[in-house]
């Protein structure tokens, strides 16, 4: 149905399918008249156009006033009633010209003959038009799409670069600038008021300030404005592309459809059939054979393309006209279905190639677009990967090794206190000794260890429960121990997840797997036999996925968390911060 929506949309009336119904109308004005048509064949072919003008007139009012307000099923059934009619007007006008000029007599055989050709073919022509134009503009519109995106993240990667290395310059000097102020203004007069101090210290600032860290994921805004890439007719034209030119099933398709009322109203049926199935198989023949030839030849004059693809649509033309009248030679009108199968290969063989060209380009366009899309969004990806590493490592050091210290300096005083064995040295020495050994925890380098390992500890720490299995694909484990940066985010996630899936939707077993997708994407599924929480995963949350992975989802039945993150072999200037 949307297909359907799409050809019954403005490529309906789009020029190029109102031109291919007024060229087709003349040429069957011109070679489709039948045994007792007269007239000049010039004449023939000026009143043919005329007609097509009606009949395109009539298709663009009856879009403009009513199908396109419609939708659905009714919008295709009043397109195909339009094409239906158009066709009877184009065959009504052509039998009233012809008869008026005496070119053709008024008979009921000839008029029923015309209605029938015309509503087929003209009909035909429409759809085939529309269907292709409405292709190319879907084309351009995923070009288009992707044009925007492209400049929407080349915009990201800009700000994000920039605050990242901003970021990186001063993130730890930071927090040890505030850690310093806290530290100097605490009061440490004294052993118990040192107790109060260090406590306020490490539930008042370093624990809220790890978890603003944790959570803390820079916003970049990138709101662009761009033109979608044109790949015009004309271009095609100037440039064409032998390789694709010739279709060979497509045409005899068409080809076919369009010779069924010929072979049945303008032929005797005993001679129409036969002689339009051994035309389409000597067509198929011929089209295949000109398309292997021209493939090999690799020209790349334009001139010549056009005149090779003309050369071999004649000979394909007079091919078929030759077993025509070998098959039908005893009917009077076998020399008109030449001359009609003969100008159908040209023109719609012409228009197949051309339309054939132009998706072949869109195809070429969107690919390479795709192409650096994708490698844009792998790059931020890494980016944003990167400036959550950096946070989540100030938040570990604040939340571990930080608060550890702190603690261990309280429990010093405590005992102190409790022993009454304070001496001036323990307060005297505390500021220092916080500074000194909060600026060694801050720029120590992080330990990061393999994936494999980090999920074994996970099984032990849920052990008794719930049950946690877990594996790591050889070549993700080897790809991991190269890219520090992924095998954290890796290793972050599903903790989260794990931990989430038991905690909140109270899962007895999950099942972690670690392995490739693609080159540079690794592949995280995490699923469990609990309910799908309506958080997503708490802690991390969807911002961290939908900024960190390069795509992910979260499913029911069982529920399954898969997220694919950007992974390097070598990833030199993109591991953790230091």
């Amino acid at each position: 149905m949307a297909s359907a929506q799409r050809w019954t949309g403005p490529a309906l009336v789009s020029w190029p399918v109102l031109l291919l119904v007024v060229g087709w109308s003349a040429a069957l004005g011109m070679f489709g008249g039948g045994a007792s048509v007269t007239g000049g064949v010039a004449l023939r072919g000026l009143l043919g156009a005329a007609a097509g003008v009606l009949a395109c007139a009539f298709v663009a009012l009856a879009w403009w006033g009513i199908i396109r307000r419609c939708s659905g099923g009714a919008r295709l059934a009043l397109a195909v009633l339009t094409l239906l009619c158009a066709g009877v007007i184009r065959a009504v006008a052509m039998q009233v010209a012809l008869t008026t000029l005496g070119f053709t007599p008024g008979t009921a055989g000839t008029a029923v003959m015309r209605l029938a050709n015309g509503v087929v073919t003209i009909s035909v022509a429409f759809f085939l038009g529309a269907v292709a134009v409405s292709a190319l503009r879907g084309y351009r519109e995923t070009a288009g799409a992707l044009v925007a995106e492209q400049a929407r993240l080349v915009r990201l990667l800009e700000a994000s670069a920039l605050d990242i290395e901003e970021r990186q310059a001063d993130a730890v000097a930071r927090v040890r600038s505030r850690l310093d102020e806290e530290i100097k203004a605490m009061s440490l007069d004294s052993a118990p008021s040192a107790v109060r101090a260090l406590e306020d210290f490490s539930g008042d600032v370093v624990r809220p300030l790890s978890h603003a860290l944790a959570q803390q994921l820079p916003e970049w805004e990138a709101t662009v404005t761009t033109s979608v890439p044109r790949v015009r007719w004309i271009d095609v034209w100037r440039s064409p592309d032998a390789t694709v030119a010739i279709q060979p099933l497509l045409l005899a398709g068409v080809c076919l459809v369009l010779s069924v009322p010929a072979s049945v109203l303008v032929f005797t049926p005993r001679y129409g059939i036969p002689a339009a199935l051994c035309g389409i198989a000597v067509l198929v023949v011929c089209l295949f054979m000109g398309r292997w030839w021209l493939r090999r030849r690799r020209i790349t004059s334009p001139g010549r393309v056009w005149t090779a693809i003309a050369a071999i649509l004649l000979m394909s033309s007079a091919a078929v006209a030759g077993t025509v009248y070998l098959v039908a030679s005893a009917d009077p009108s076998v020399t008109v279905f030449m001359w009609l199968g003969a100008i159908s290969i040209m023109v719609f063989g012409l228009a197949v190639a051309t339309a054939s060209m132009m998706r072949t380009r869109m195809l070429e366009t969107t690919a390479r677009l795709d192409a650096v899309t994708r490698t844009l969004r792998w790059t931020l990806c890494r980016l944003n990967t990167q400036q959550w590493e950096q946070n989540g490592r100030l938040s570990r050091a604040l939340h571990g090794p930080i608060q550890s210290l702190i603690q261990a300096r309280v429990m010093r005083l405590r005992r102190k206190l409790e022993e009454d064995s304070v001496a001036p040295s323990d307060t005297e020495a505390l500021r220092a000794d916080l500074e000194q050994a909060l600026a060694a925890t801050l720029t120590a380098p992080p330990e990061i260890r393999p994936v494999g390992a980090v999920l074994r500890d996970l099984a032990e720490t849920w052990d008794g429960v719930a049950e946690i299995r877990w594996t790591v694909a050889p070549s993700a484990a080897a790809r991991l121990d190269g890219d520090a940066l992924c095998a954290q985010a890796v290793t972050d996630l599903a903790t989260e997840a794990v931990s989430n899936a038991v905690r909140h939707g109270r899962a007895r077993t999950v099942e972690v797997t670690v392995d490739f997708d693609g080159d540079d994407l690794v592949l995280l599924r995490v699923t469990d036999d609990g309910a799908v929480p309506q958080d997503s995963i708490p802690g991390l949350g969807t911002t961290l996925l939908s900024r960190c992975a390069y795509d992910w989802s979260l499913s029911p039945g069982p529920t399954t968390l898969l997220a694919r993150l950007p992974c390097a072999a070598t990833a030199p200037g993109l591991t953790p911060a230091q």
